[in-house]
């Protein structure tokens, strides 16, 4: 009897042992089914960020020129334009020349900051302002003040007022006109300054070729 009762309680044993290792296997089993499916999940996603990359590749081929063609667009259109705020605009300029084949920038970014570029100097067409700089008078450097009425003229006055003058368009130089219109252009200036209310002003204006 005592025989019988070590053979029952061993085999009580080997059978829960069994148990466990089946129970065991099929955690594992599983375990091993959801790894499986995390791999093949990450490889596909490997995959499609791969060719997202390599779309991309593709994309900037065509995107890229067509920035650097902006660039030089806009490079043309400051030097053909009206003189104004010259070193501002130069300076926004060279920084997208600088930036367009920088590693550094995404393609997204490079056209933002073009675009962004665009809309400043689409604005200019549409305001008026009064800016201080210098001008050039017969071979004498002036500190004056600047009035740009739109992008189709532009205007300087002296602080004393006894020099003022207007961007010629059409000969691409400068007008000196000695002090002529000072007082219309001193007007202009106080209300691009939002020194006095909107009013009429009496200037010389180019008109727009057609």
């Amino acid at each position: 009897q005592e025989r019988i009762d070590k053979l029952d309680t061993e085999s009580k044993r080997l059978t829960n042992e069994y148990k466990d290792t089946i129970v065991e296997y099929e955690i594992l089993n599983k375990y091993d089914n959801q790894l499986e499916r995390i791999t093949i999940s990450q490889a596909e996603e490997i995959a499609n960020i791969t060719k997202q990359i390599e779309d991309l590749d593709e994309t900037n081929k065509y995107v890229l020129p067509l920035l650097e063609r902006m660039v030089v667009t806009l490079r043309d259109l400051i030097e053909i334009d009206v003189p104004f705020l010259m070193d501002e605009r130069m300076a926004r300029l060279e920084e997208l020349e600088n930036i367009l084949f920088k590693a550094n920038f995404s393609t997204a970014e490079k056209f933002r900051k073009i675009y962004e570029a665009y809309q400043i100097e689409n604005e200019y067409g549409r305001t008026i302002e009064a800016y201080s700089g210098s001008i050039d008078v017969d071979g004498i450097n002036l500190a004056a003040q600047f009035f740009r009425l739109g992008r189709l003229n532009l205007y300087y006055m002296t602080p004393d007022g006894g020099e003022t003058g207007y961007w010629d368009k059409n000969q691409k130089s400068w007008v000196h006109l000695g002090g002529k219109y000072s007082d219309e252009i001193d007007a202009a200036l106080k209300i691009a300054y939002k020194q006095a209310p909107p009013d009429f002003i009496n200037l010389p204006v180019q008109g727009v070729e057609k």
